[in-house]
Order: C-alpha cells, then structure tokens, then sequence
C-alpha cells in the first residue's frame, strides 16, 4: 500500500515538473529566448506533445531566430493539431494560457503555409514545388502550387517540342490545365514529325496509322496539293483517279472544269462530256451547254440595266448601274461604281469589289483595284498582283505589263518569264515582240533572248516572216534572223496582198515580192489619197504616170491604156473607171459596159455594185440597171452586216435597206451595230432598241424608243 501511494506521488510530480518545464518554455518564448524554449519544449514533446510542439511550431516559423525553418514549423504544428484532438476538455482549457486553441492552431497553420508557399514560389521550380505539394498536400496554397508546377512543366515540354515529350506531360500531369494544349501540341508535332519530308507517302502513312488524328485532313489536303503542282488538267485528273476518297475530289473537278473551259465554248463543252464522262455533275454541263447557245442583250429600264433573250423575254433583271456583253459566259457588270461580273442565269460569280474590268479572253480578265491592274480568272483566282500600271492582251501565252514606266512579260499564271526593263513592248507575234531599249527597238523571244539587235527607231509585229522596220524617218523590212529584206529607205511600204506590197520612195511606187526583191519598178506616181487603194486585186495593180491611170500585172505588163483619170481593178470582169470626173464600167476587153454617169463607183459584189449620182448612193446590177434607187447619202456594203441587209444614211440618220432597196427601219436612227448572231441594235434618241434580220421585226424597245 505504502508503494502505490509511493508511486502515484511520483507521477504526480513528474506531471507538476512537466508542467512546470512547459510554462518555463512559453516563459522563455514569451522574452525571445528560443534557444531555452527550444531545449524546454523539445524535452517535453512525449509528455505534452500537444503544448510542446505548437511551441516548436512558433519557434521554427519565425525568421527572427537561428532555428527557422518553415518546413519543421509545418512538421510540429501537424503534429500539435493531430495531439490536440486528443486532448480531454480539462486540459484544453490549462492550454489556454499558453494561448493553445483550435483557432491559434489553426490560425498558426495558415501561417506557415503561407510563409512556406512565398519561399517555394521564390525558389520556383517543378522539382521545389513537387516537394511542396508532397508535404503541404492539406495546404490551400497546394492547389496553387500544382498549377504552378504544371505550367513550368508544360514550358519546359514546349521548349523540348516533341511529340514524346507531350505524350508524357499529359502521362505526368493528367489533369494540368494545358493537357488541352498539349493534346493539340502533341498532336500537331506528331504529324510534321511523321511528314517531315513533305512528300506524299509520307502523308498516306500517317492517315494509316493516325487514323483518328485532327490532322487527317491536312494530310490530306497534302496530297491532293503534292498531286497537283502546277495545276494541270492531267494533274487532277490523276489525282481524282488516285484518291477518290479525299475530300478534295470535288475541288479538283472544279478546277480541272474551269481550267479545261478557260477558252469557253459549247464545242468545248461537247468535248469536255467526251473527255470526261465521269464528271459527277453532268446536269451542270447540260445547263452550260443550253446557256452557252443564249444569246442575251443589255438592255435598260428605269436607268438600270439587265438582259433580254433573242425572244424579247428579260432573262436577267435590271437592277445594274452598267453591263457589258457576254464573253465566254460570263460579262462585266457594275452596282455603286465596282465593278463584278455575272453568268447567264443573272449570278454574281466575281462580286463588286474592281474599279474597272476587261472582258474575259482565254480565261483571263484584267481588272483595276486601288488605280492598280491586276488579272484574275474565271474563278476570281488573282493571276496577277494589283500592282502594274497597264496590262495588254494575252499574246501568244505572254502578257506585256508595265510598272513605273518600264515593260516587261508575265506568263497566263501570272509568274514573271521576261524581267521589266524595256522603255517599251509589243505583243509576240510569230514567237518574237517589238521591244524598245536604250531608245532603240528590236525583238525578244519567249525567253527574253534578244534575237534582233535594238537598233532601229520603229519595228511592226513580223507577219509571214517579216517584219517593217524604220531608221531616221525611213522605212525598211527585215525577216526573223535579223537579215535587212529592204533597207531602211523607203518613204512607205504597205501591206502584202495577193503576195506584194506596195513600196513608195520620192514619190514613185512600185511593188516587191516577200523576198523584197522589186517585181514593179517605182516608175508610177504616188499620191497621198491613193495609198490604201493601192494593192493587188485579182493579180492587177493601178499604176499611174501623168496623173493617168491603168491597170498592169505583176510583171509591169499593162493590161489596160494608162488613159483613165482613175481605174479600179477588175471585178466580176468589170473594172470602175473615171474620165472627166465621171464613172464608168469597162469590160477586159476595155469595152465601155456602163457609161460614165457617176460621182464615184465601187467594186462588183455578187452582180451589184455601189454608184453615186447626183450626191445620191445606190446600187446598180453589172447591165447598169438601178437595183437600189439613189435616194441615200450613203450606204455600206451589204458585206459589213449581211449579204441581203445593209446600213443606208440621209442626213446623218441611218437606217435599214435589203437588196432591192426596200426600206425595213427608216432612216432615223443615231446607230445601228450588228450584235452576234442576226440581231441589230438600235439606238435613236439615247433609246436602244433589238431588230431580228431574220423576222425583220422588233422584238425590244425601250420605253419611248
């Protein structure tokens, strides 16, 4: 009994001694001396772990001490909190005079994670912030810590740039906040990783092996581009052949149609069906061939204009500011000053963005944009730049541009072949175009080669192998070498007709064969106003002495006395001849067939001819009898509209004759032009109206036309 009580006394004053080493500790922790705090609390951990270590905690997170280290602070607050819990209420209330609690433990821990949180982050690395989220894993700021740690994880992966190491952030950090990004990552450097040689197997390999990758189009779209380089129509073809499941099957009929109809036409059409009847839209085909064979006519109404059939009926609304007409399917049109262009079923293909636009020739349309031309094709496709001053005409696959003054060629896709640097340049013609340089012209090649120096001051195109050249005001010819045909001394060389031109040289002609050797000698005299009647007709030629005119041949023969005032080469075995200001008819045999009653008379032209009397136009047949009664000022050749139907005018107004002069449209009209086709448009008071030869009716007209 003696014992028991012996030992009941002794625990007892250890727990008095205990107690009183923890109040010695909060003492001394209370005056800064964590050195005897530290050395009470620690010797009084297993006794009261609870008090000992929140004193621990306080000592280890204050940086006024050589102890502090948050890490140990975190280590002796958790363990103070997990003893705490533990604790009997009676107890719970002793500590409270060392100020321990729920709310100072608490308190003391969102102390030190915050403490630790600002060191880690100054440290700043995925391998300091792994350990933070280890040992602070009930730390707030833990949540904070991941996002840090993953995004200079996910740095790191973007600087190494690879598929794998992606693969693996995503392995490493499932749920990070770029996973996405690096999903998207990972997926984009797989595929350049898998097609680093751009070639087309490539390509085809990783739509195998990748089948469910967002990259499958792309590679895609790959080969149908590494298919297609230049874009021929053999080179879509082959690929539609080749790849029937890629999704730009489609595009390549597209442009495979449009390239093969650049020249647009329905025999084009019919040869396109031919060619490729497996175009999976032959319903369009069908509607292009029934709309190429449309003819439609501008037409106007209210100040806007739009389009009639052959029929009279509106096949396009008038709803435009300006329309051109149709050319190859499609025509240039303008709303709110731009300019677009339209096809035949009244759709706008090119919207209204140009200032200007040309009418589409081989496929191609030069347009203006910004006070710069450029070309684009069918499918509004920029050939060229907006970046040229002037633009000519497709010749021969080369295009003359000119940029500041200075020329140069460009080829129908648009690249640059002949480099800008001539002051001047002509369309190719016979493989060759005029160039100026320096001052001085000559010709180039389709490669730029110069073939003919620059040495003369003016060059026409080459025709038949030649070409008229001139020096100093004088003119020559000159064949594709280079070779002088003619030399430059010739005051006028004139076109070749029947095989020889006309050569004037002090005021004599005489003419040359393409060789350039002279056949008629320049004996005969030359006046201005005979020039242009001055070629081979039916193998004669007028020549003229003494203001006296007959007919030779090619030898210098003549065929008729150098009598006349003036003479026409035969037609239809009569020639036109004048004496004493009068016209007449003579046959070969130089027999007198029509007097000489006529201001002036023309040519024979299937049995008519054209005659003035008394300043009136008519037509007479070859016995001189009036087929069309001289009651014109003038009328055209039934030639320039057609066989049966000419233009007649009084007094400046013009109309409509047949043949036997019968009067279909009075002469009343500002202008009449031949449209395509047997239409005629009519214009008279700023009015337009459409004429049909062929009913000889009206079939539009304009309000108050």
């Amino acid at each position: 009994m003696v014992k028991v009580k012996l030992i009941l006394l002794l625990l007892f004053c250890s727990h008095l001694i205990n107690a009183n080493n923890i109040s010695k500790g909060y003492a001394a922790l209370k005056i800064y001396d964590y050195f005897k705090a530290k050395r009470v609390f620690e010797h009084s951990l297993k006794k009261q772990p609870a008090a000992a270590a929140f004193g621990l905690s306080i000592i280890y997170s204050r940086s006024d001490n050589p102890f502090f280290n948050i890490d140990t602070a975190y280590k002796y607050i958790t363990f103070c909190d997990d003893n705490y819990s533990l604790l009997i209420e009676k107890k719970k209330q002793k500590y409270l005079a060392y100020n321990i609690s729920l709310n100072s433990i608490d308190s003391l821990i969102k102390i030190i994670n915050t403490t630790a949180f600002e060191i880690y982050k100054h440290k700043n690395s995925i391998e300091i912030w792994n350990t933070f989220i280890d040992f602070y894993i009930n730390a707030p700021q833990c949540f904070d810590a991941i996002d840090i740690r993953n995004s200079l994880a996910y740095a790191k992966t973007r600087e190494q740039n690879t598929s794998n190491a992606y693969h693996q952030f995503m392995v490493d950090y499932p749920f990070a906040k770029e996973n996405k990004k690096a999903q998207e990552q990972y997926s984009l450097t797989l595929f350049l990783e898998s097609t680093k040689s751009n070639s087309i197997e490539e390509f085809k390999s990783f739509i195998t092996q990748h089948p469910n990758s967002p990259f499958i189009e792309r590679a895609k779209n790959a080969i149908y581009k590494l298919s297609t380089p230049n874009e021929t129509i053999s080179e879509f073809y082959s690929f539609i052949k080749k790849y029937p499941d890629n999704p730009n099957v489609d595009i390549a009929w597209y442009y495979l149609y449009n390239t093969y109809m650049l020249n647009y036409s329905y025999e084009k059409l019919v040869n396109f069906t031919k060619e490729f009847p497996d175009y999976p839209y032959m319903d369009y085909i069908d509607q292009e061939m029934v709309l190429s064979k449309k003819q439609l006519y501008p037409i106007r109404k209210n100040n806007k204009w739009g389009y009639i059939d052959t029929a009279g009926h509106k096949a396009i609304p008038c709803i435009f500011d300006w329309v051109e007409q149709f050319s190859e399917g499609l025509a240039g049109c303008g709303q709110n000053d731009k300019a677009g262009f339209i096809d035949k079923t009244g759709k706008l293909v090119i919207p209204f963005i140009y200032d200007d636009e040309e009418a589409f020739r081989s496929g191609l349309s030069v347009v203006k944009k910004e006070n710069k031309y450029g070309i684009i094709n069918r499918w509004e496709k920029i050939i060229l730049p907006f970046e040229y001053d002037e633009i000519a005409n497709l010749s021969e696959g080369l295009i003359a541009v000119e940029k500041n003054g200075t020329y140069g060629y460009v080829n129908q896709n648009g690249k640059l072949v002949i480099p800008i640097k001539y002051n001047g340049a002509g369309e190719f013609n016979e493989g060759l175009a005029a160039v100026q340089f320096n001052g001085k012209t000559g010709f180039i090649n389709s490669n730029g080669t110069t073939i003919i120096v620059f040495e003369y001051d003016w060059c026409s195109n080459f025709k038949d192998g030649l070409a008229k050249v001139k020096n100093v005001s004088k003119l020559g010819m000159i064949n594709k070498l280079g070779n002088t045909i003619l030399p430059c001394e010739y005051d006028f060389i004139g076109d070749f007709s029947e095989g020889y031109a006309l050569v004037v040289k002090d005021l004599k002609y005489g003419f040359i064969d393409k060789t350039g050797k002279v056949l008629v000698p320049l004996e005969y005299d030359y006046t201005e106003k005979n020039k242009f009647f001055l070629s081979f007709k039916n193998g004669f030629i007028v020549a003229e002495k003494n203001k006296k005119q007959g007919l030779i041949d090619i030898e210098g023969k003549s065929i008729t006395p150098k009598e006349f005032d003036r003479i026409e080469a035969f037609s239809e075995d009569l020639a036109a001849v004048e004496k004493n200001n009068k016209w007449g008819y003579i046959d070969r045999k130089l027999k007198l067939q029509i007097p000489y009653l006529y201001q002036s008379a023309s040519y024979f032209d299937n049995g008519i001819a054209k005659v003035v009397l008394n300043g009136k136009t008519g037509f007479i047949n070859k016995l001189g009898k009036i087929v069309i009664d001289f009651a014109f000022d003038d009328i055209m050749d039934f030639s320039v509209i057609d066989s049966k139907f000419t233009i007649a005018t009084i007094a400046g107004k013009k109309g409509l004759i047949d043949q036997l002069g019968n009067t279909l449209i009075p002469c009343e009209m500002e202008a009449i032009t031949k449209q395509e086709g047997n239409i005629l448009k009519i214009e008279k008071k700023e009015k337009i109206a459409y004429y049909n030869l062929y009913t000889k009716q009206f079939f539009w007209k304009e309000e108050d036309f």
